[in-house]
């Protein structure tokens, strides 16, 4: 906690009072810090915790021009605000330090972390590798962009820390040394918020800049790092890498360095993209003392994550998929080449908000395998232009309802949006309960 010795003179400003936020304000008053607190809601989420437990703090509620951002030394920014914003920009230029929870958590912490991010699998990843390390004896934390945020976590005195970053939380981190990164993979995503799809690429990348043991997915050749350097790295990929898949003994293998380590069928979840994000944690976790039962009995007890690819139920000898984190192209490519079969085998339900994303990257896969594409929300007219195999419809209802008029005995119906959820949907959990609702309410 040295650091914060460093700035208890300095005046600090936290923005935006979400999650993140409250989590920030709540850190900084444990630690004696009296922060301002800032936000361009007039009525913010978290105002009377704030009312009722830190009434003396200063706060500003309302247009960012008139909060005088420019007098604080330190700003403490939520991950969900732009540094683009005129009036964080104006306080930037004029010398304020402006950082995430991530980054003063970085420079308060001394103990090993492991940092995935990338366009999908984030959460799969980190809480496998989190269930691997329990099993292995560490006593080890969950957070980020996951669950806990990460100031949290410094109230106890943990072995190694297990981190999902997002590209915005890495947007205002410089510090985070871990003792193991990864880009999973990289897809078109959150364009409304970049210059570009190389400014979202680079964002990712720096997840590398100081780390000991770099991933990356030789599948997907936008992981590497711009500038390797002399950082060890070492890789997972589906037929190629130091962690692959490969025939041994009639049945397919995790191969770790050229040994067949365990059979796919050890993880309790099925599909292509869940043996490759045991690859990814099998490789990040490599600088730690796991053993191959350890693995075994973590992998054999992972059920999967809510939301992810999540199987919902059979009806009619049709299986319903629900997949609603699939909020980019990216993920619901992964989600249909995971259920696909040799034939069109699925009816995928998408739409909602692209971001701006380019969906064309969908063609080949829906040409290949998809049978029906049911499409609904903000952007359904963009989505449906793609494929003569596409119908409109105006919600989620219409669209489970024509969903289970077109599927037949050995179809799969699955909920891959490829886009946010934002625009009829408060998140991407409450559109998957809604489709689970309506694929389980009375059957045609």
């Amino acid at each position: 906690m040295q650091y914060l010795n460093e700035i208890k003179s300095k005046q600090i400003t936290v923005l935006g009072l979400g999650v993140t936020g409250l989590g920030i304000v709540r850190f900084l008053l444990s630690q004696g810090f009296t922060p301002k607190v800032v936000d361009s809601r007039a009525n913010p989420p978290g105002i009377d915790w704030l009312k009722e437990h830190a009434p003396m703090l200063n706060t500003h509620f309302g247009n960012l021009d008139d909060a005088a951002l420019s007098s604080s030394d330190i700003i403490i920014v939520s991950p969900g605000l732009s540094l683009k914003i005129p009036a964080i920009a104006h306080a930037i230029n004029s010398g304020v330090e402006v950082i995430g929870d991530v980054e003063l958590f970085a420079r308060i912490n001394t103990k090993p972390v492991v940092a995935v991010t990338g366009s999908n699998g984030k959460s799969t990843v980190v809480t496998l590798a989190y269930e691997v390390l329990k099993e292995a004896g560490y006593k080890v934390a969950l957070g980020g962009n996951i669950g806990t945020a990460v100031l949290d976590l410094l109230s106890d005195d943990f072995d190694v820390y297990v981190l999902e970053l997002s590209s915005f939380q890495l947007d205002t981190t410089t510090s985070l040394k871990p003792i193991s990164a990864t880009v999973l993979n990289v897809s078109e995503d959150h364009l409304d918020r970049y210059d570009s799809y190389q400014a979202y690429i680079d964002s990712k990348l720096s997840i590398y800049n100081s780390a000991e043991l770099i991933v990356v997915n030789t599948d997907d050749i936008q992981t590497y790092p711009i500038n390797s350097g002399v950082t060890p790295q070492v890789s997972f990929g589906a037929q190629h890498g130091d962690y692959h898949l490969a025939p041994h003994n009639g049945e397919t293998h995790f191969i770790v360095k050229g040994e067949a380590f365990l059979a796919v069928s050890t993880l309790a979840v099925v599909g292509k993209h869940n043996y490759l994000n045991a690859l990814a944690v099998m490789a990040l976790l490599s600088p730690f003392e796991v053993n191959k039962k350890q693995y075994k009995n973590a992998l054999s007890q992972f059920n999967g994550l809510a939301h992810r690819c999540q199987f919902v139920a059979e009806q009619n000898g049709v299986k319903y998929f629900n997949d609603s984190k699939a909020t980019n192209v990216g993920a619901t490519i992964a989600a249909i080449d995971s259920l696909a079969s040799d034939g069109e085998n699925l009816i995928v339900i998408a739409g909602g908000d692209s971001k701006g994303a380019d969906l064309n990257a969908l063609k080949p896969y829906i040409k290949q395998h998809v049978k029906a594409l049911i499409c609904f929300g903000k952007d359904a007219n963009e989505l449906a232009a793609i494929t003569n195999k596409s119908y409109l419809t105006n919600n989620m209802e219409e669209a489970v309802t024509l969903a289970k008029v077109l599927s037949r005995n050995g179809n799969i119906v699955l909920l891959a949006p490829a886009c946010a959820s934002i625009d009829m949907y408060n998140n991407y959990m409450q559109r998957g309960e809604h489709f689970v609702e309506c694929v389980m309410a009375e059957q045609l």
